[in-house]
């Protein structure tokens, strides 16, 4: 018998507004009406992908992260997640899987270092841990800075570095990044891309992406969002084309030198 996927998602769905409205609420929702922020979406991941979630704003990246991250509750919220074929609690899932949302929240009196430190609750204190998680996000010389000192990039950056301690030393981890590379310059970039393609090698990564043309760089292999639903799925070159893009981004793209951006000469939006 095969070995189940590595991660697991089992008709993952999330409506927000007065059915689920403990869950969160929805940019551009009118009162009183429920919106679908994810349409009843299952896949699996295997060890070794890298797998780019795409999608124009409000598609509901963020919110099938989370749902994957199984960070949100109530009853607009449906689905289950598995990891190696169970359904674990949270202090379990915990030592294995690791979520980095889009706007960490992080108290400013705190150095980098401590702020790392606080990844390993699940797994108990490990200062070597804690410093091959910072050198791989290129912040071991400002460990012991406050984080208030800190850039907006660098404090992104020490957000990826607490996740990557929090499952330090899990046999097959699971990353998830919202946004992962806002405010970061091209060099640390690409040393956190490498980190990640070394994650991945013992596990599986999951990111969101609003840029498609680094989307087809760094990962594996493509799911394409619109509405809340998944409109594409598969191997990044072959589903990161401009055909998908422009019905999901709602506006032409157009590929240059094997990059994806928008068509800034088309004027307007396809989008209703």
């Amino acid at each position: 018998m095969s070995a189940p996927p590595l991660l697991r998602a089992i008709a993952l769905a999330r409506r927000y507004g007065p059915a689920g409205a403990s869950v969160g609420a929805s940019v551009g929702a009118s009162v009183g009406a429920s919106v679908d922020a994810l349409v009843e979406t299952s896949l699996a991941i295997e060890v070794g992908e890298i797998v780019a979630i795409v999608g124009a704003n409000g598609s509901g990246k963020s919110t099938l992260l989370r749902a994957l991250a199984d960070v949100v509750h109530g009853p607009g919220a449906s689905g289950a997640v598995e990891l190696d074929g169970r359904r674990l609690s949270r202090a379990e899932a915990a030592r294995v899987r690791a979520f980095v949302p889009q706007r960490p929240d992080v108290a400013a009196e705190f150095t980098a270092r401590e702020v790392v430190e606080l990844g390993r609750f699940a797994r108990g204190a490990d200062d070597d841990a804690v410093a091959r998680s910072l050198a791989a996000v290129g912040l071991a010389a400002r460990a012991d800075r406050p984080m208030h000192v800190l850039s907006g990039g660098e404090r992104q950056r020490v957000a990826v570095a607490r996740a990557l301690a929090q499952i330090d030393g899990a046999s097959r981890p699971v990353l998830l990044l919202d946004e992962p590379f806002g405010g970061i310059d091209p060099a640390e970039v690409a040393r956190i891309v490498m980190t990640l393609r070394s994650f991945a090698s013992r596990g599986a990564v999951v990111l969101s992406l609003h840029d498609p043309g680094l989307a087809r760089q760094v990962a594996t292999r493509a799911i394409v969002l619109a509405g809340g639903c998944v409109v594409a799925d598969g191997p990044t070159r072959e589903t990161l084309t401009t055909t998908v893009l422009s019905a999901a981004y709602g506006h032409p793209m157009i590929e240059s030198a094997g990059w994806l951006a928008p068509d800034l000469e088309a004027g307007g939006t396809l989008r209703s």
